[in-house]
């Protein structure tokens, strides 16, 4: 039979408020307690009923469960959560297309669903509500990694592919990437793709910024290594 540490409860309180970032005078203000309430609560003096301890989970984007689990490692929440401010994100890249053989523009839709342990992206069709693949995301404030795999557990192909963006002069424009992936051949591929929270039209000219620049060329023959640039959003400012 296990015993219900009242101290061990309060320091969990504690971590979560500071993972996310807040003071006790801000969790406080949210809860309509006093700083000197909260500050009960996470030294253990006095326990929250099951109200406010709902409430309190409820603003610190955590279940329930997590406060009274001494064993669980509470992570950087931050890179955790999702920087874009939408729920979904638009995804442009040069795709090629098996049936016809041919290579062409690629749209997609990214669905982005925010869990108290991590943030979950759906990897969907344009079109219909197709899931393709499915992952979750982390952040900073530079970069956004999407990591998928397998949506579906019965499919025989093993699937990981992931896209790097960069976000670091923000995320209200178009945001510049790559997507790393696989063929049906398991062959690797990189390549460049846009990010926007926008349902903007895949333009000539939107293509014309995907493609491998000259400089990223040369340093590929001269060192055999394949640099990407995606921190040169200049072109987007006035997209």
């Amino acid at each position: 039979m296990s015993n219900f540490n009242k101290k061990e409860f309060g320091n969990n309180i504690r971590k979560f408020r500071k993972a996310k970032g807040l003071s006790q005078e801000n969790l406080a203000m949210l809860l309509n307690k006093t700083p000197a309430t909260i500050a009960r609560y996470e030294t253990g003096e006095i326990i929250p009923n099951a109200e406010q301890i709902y409430l309190i989970c409820n603003e610190l984007g955590i279940y329930e469960y997590e406060l009274f689990n001494s064993a669980k490692k509470i992570n950087n929440i931050e890179t955790e959560r999702n920087p874009f401010n939408a729920d979904i994100l638009y995804l442009y890249y040069i795709a090629y297309y098996p049936k016809s053989k041919k290579y062409g523009k690629g749209k997609f839709r990214l669905k982005i669903i925010q869990k108290p342990d991590l943030c979950k992206v759906d990897f969907m069709d344009y079109k219909e509500d197709y899931i393709y693949l499915s992952g979750y995301l982390q952040a900073d404030q530079h970069i956004s990694v999407f990591v998928f795999e397998n949506y579906k557990e019965n499919n025989l192909r093993f699937e990981l592919s992931h896209i790097i963006v960069n976000i670091a002069r923000g995320t209200n424009k178009l945001m510049l990437g790559t997507f790393h992936c696989t063929n049906g051949e398991y062959i690797p591929s990189i390549r460049k793709c846009i990010l926007s929270k926008d349902d903007v039209d895949f333009t000539d000219e939107l293509l014309e910024k995907l493609k491998v620049s000259d400089v990223e060329k040369e340093t590929l023959n001269k060192h055999n290594i394949l640099y990407l640039d995606i921190t040169d959003t200049y072109a987007f400012e006035n997209e």
